[in-house]
C-alpha cells in the first residue's frame, strides 16, 4: 500500500492523506491551512474519484474545512464521523456515514474493518485503525491523553503497519507542567481582583480551562462563558461518554452565561473566539486596556491574536489539548508499529512525497 501526504506535514493544518492499495482508496482528514489563506489540500482528482471511504477525526476546520471542496472535485463516498462532529460541522457532506458509539468496531466491506476510539481533544474527535485485507493503518487525529474535561480511550497495544501520529507540541513538552504555567498565568492576572478575558475555541479546550478552574479548591470566582459555550457544557457536563467522572463534581450552575458584551468585576470570562476574529470581540478588549485578557492556544494566520501578542496587549499560555512530539514517542513505545509518520507541526516536514508499506 502507499500513502500520499497531501497537507499536515511541515504544514499550517491542511491535514489530509490518501491510502491506497490492496484494491481499495481512502482519505484520512481533509483540512484547509490555518495561515490566513485557507489553502487547501493535494488531492488529485483522480484520487478523490478513486477513494471509497473519507474518514473524519473531528470538526476543526485544519481537519474538516475542504470536504465541500473534495465533493466538488469529485469524491462521492461516504464521510465517517462521529455524531457530535457532524453536529458541529458548518457544512453537512451530502453522504455522510456516523459512528455508533455501540459499535466501536464495524465491517464496511469484505476486506475492510475499523476500530476506533476518543481521542480527548474535543467533543466528538476520535482515532481510526482500519485494516485492509492484511495491512493495517493507524490515524491518531488530534489526540491528548489526560485532559481535565474530556473523556479519552487511550491508544495501546495496536499493532499497524503504518501510524500517522498527531506530535503538534515540540520535543519536550509535557501536559502537566503546561496546564500549571496556564493556571499560575491565570491566577497571577486575576491578583487585585481584576476580571480576566480567555478567547477559546467553542469545541476544544474552553471547557477544560473552565472545568480546571472549578476543580481548583478554594476557587470561588463567578466563571462567565459564551452562550454558544456555555450551552455545550449544559449538553455534555452529564455525559458519561464524553467527559471523566470528576466532572460530575460540577454543580450544572456552577459556570454562568454570558452575553459577551457586560463585565463584572471579579470575573472570569470565556469568549468562543480564539483569534479575535470579530471586530466586537477586539472592541470589547479595546474598551478595556486594564483588563488581562490571556490566549491559551496557538496563533493562526487569520484574526487578530497575533497582533495583539506581538504588541504586549494580552497573554500566551498554551493549554496542551495537543500532543507533542516526546509525548508521541511515548505513546509509539507502548504500541507495535511499522512506519510512523507525525504530522500538525509546521516544523516537521516529510520529504517523501509517497510512502510506501
Amino acid at each position: 500500500m502507499k500513502l500520499v501526504i497531501a497537507g499536515g506535514c511541515g504544514d499550517c493544518g491542511r491535514n489530509a492523506f490518501y491510502i491506497a492499495g490492496n484494491g481499495h482508496a481512502f482519505i484520512l482528514d481533509c483540512g484547509v491551512s490555518t495561515d490566513g489563506l485557507n489553502r487547501i489540500p493535494d488531492f488529485t482528482a483522480e484520487q478523490l474519484e478513486k477513494a471509497e471511504f473519507l474518514f473524519l477525526s473531528h470538526s476543526h476546520k485544519d481537519h474538516s474545512g475542504a470536504i465541500e471542496y473534495v465533493e466538488d472535485m469529485g469524491y462521492t463516498g461516504p464521510v465517517l464521523m462521529s455524531n457530535r462532529t457532524y453536529q458541529q460541522l458548518s457544512y453537512k457532506p451530502k453522504n455522510t456515514m456516523i459512528l455508533d458509539s455501540t459499535a466501536p468496531e464495524l465491517e464496511l466491506l469484505p476486506d475492510v474493518r475499523i476500530k476506533w476510539g476518543l481521542t480527548g481533544h474535543c467533543a466528538g474527535s476520535v482515532w481510526y485503525l482500519i485494516q485492509v485485507g492484511s495491512k493495517r493503518v493507524f490515524y491518531s487525529g488530534d489526540y491528548r491523553e489526560g485532559d481535565v474535561f474530556y473523556r479519552c480511550q487511550p491508544i495501546r497495544d495496536i499493532t499497524a503497519d503504518l501510524a500517522i501520529m498527531e506530535a503538534h507540541l515540540d520535543r519536550g513538552l509535557y501536559a502537566q507542567p503546561m496546564r500549571r504555567q496556564v493556571m499560575d498565568t491565570l491566577f497571577s492576572l486575576m491578583e487585585g481582583g481584576k476580571s480576566v478575558l480567555l478567547p477559546v475555541s467553542l469545541h476544544g479546550r474552553g471547557l477544560s480551562i473552565a472545568s480546571a478552574l472549578a476543580l481548583t479548591p478554594g476557587f470561588d470566582r463567578p466563571i462567565f462563558m459564551s452562550e454558544n459555550l456555555w450551552n455545550q457544557w449544559q449538553s455534555l457536563a452529564r455525559r458519561h461518554y464524553f467527559v471523566n467522572e470528576e466532572i460530575f463534581n460540577i454543580p450544572l450552575d456552577r459556570f454562568r452565561c454570558w452575553d459577551g458584551k457586560t463585565l463584572e468585576g471579579n470575573g472570569i470570562y470565556f469568549l468562543t473566539d480564539s483569534q479575535l476574529g470579530k471586530a466586537e470581540n477586539r472592541q470589547l478588549v479595546d474598551r478595556n486596556p486594564d483588563m488581562p485578557v490571556l490566549l491559551t492556544g496557538p496563533l493562526h494566520g487569520y484574526g487578530q491574536a497575533r497582533e495583539y501578542v506581538e504588541s504586549g496587549r494580552i497573554h500566551l499560555a498554551v493549554w496542551p489539548n495537543h500532543t507533542s512530539l516526546s509525548e508521541m514517542e511515548e505513546i509509539v513505545r507502548k504500541n507495535t508499529f511499522g512506519k510512523v509518520i507525525p504530522f500538525h507541526n509546521e516544523h516537521m516536514p516529510w520529504h517523501e512525497e509517497m510512502v510506501e508499506f
